[in-house]
């Protein structure tokens, strides 16, 4: 595992949403809704028979990702899944995990947390895979605005 012995690199975005932590999760935090929130960019995404590995399509690019849920817990609004294959082709990075929160501000209006630790590909600098990682969290936040209907 190449991350052993190395220092991770972290991304965080933390943005609200109009709407209920419930509803927010539900599409947030549904393992296979990326297509869904993120339509455009994820063109495909398919579950094993377990449903706990999701193998990704991303636009314009060749192959695929696959990524396996760890831990997911809908009363705490928290999913924590990582990147499958190390190295993989399409990250910048390996030894990725990646964690969902949603936590309600008020009866309306919610944050969601997205996180992330990793190590550089070589090449890569820390910079780099925070902007790509970043990039991805908040299309995935503002693709849940949109499919909720809601602007902030």
């Amino acid at each position: 595992m190449e991350g052993l012995g190395m220092a991770y690199t972290r991304a965080k975005v933390v943005e609200e949403i109009s709407a209920t932590a419930d509803r927010v999760f539900g599409e947030i935090g549904a393992f296979n809704n990326l297509p869904v929130i993120m339509a455009g960019t994820i063109t495909r995404s398919t579950l094993d028979k377990k449903g706990v590995v999701r193998t990704l399509r991303i636009k314009g690019m060749k192959g695929s990702l696959d990524e396996t849920l760890l831990k997911y817990d809908t009363a705490a609004r928290v999913q924590i899944y990582t990147i499958t294959a190390d190295p993989n082709d399409l990250a910048p990075f390996n030894d990725y995990t990646s964690t969902v929160k949603v936590k309600p501000i008020t009866s309306r209006r919610s944050a969601v947390e997205w996180t992330s630790r990793f190590v550089p590909k070589k090449g890569k600098t820390k910079a780099e895979c925070i902007e790509f990682a970043e990039g991805i969290y908040r299309l995935g936040i503002q693709g849940t605005r949109d499919v909720l209907g809601v602007k902030k």
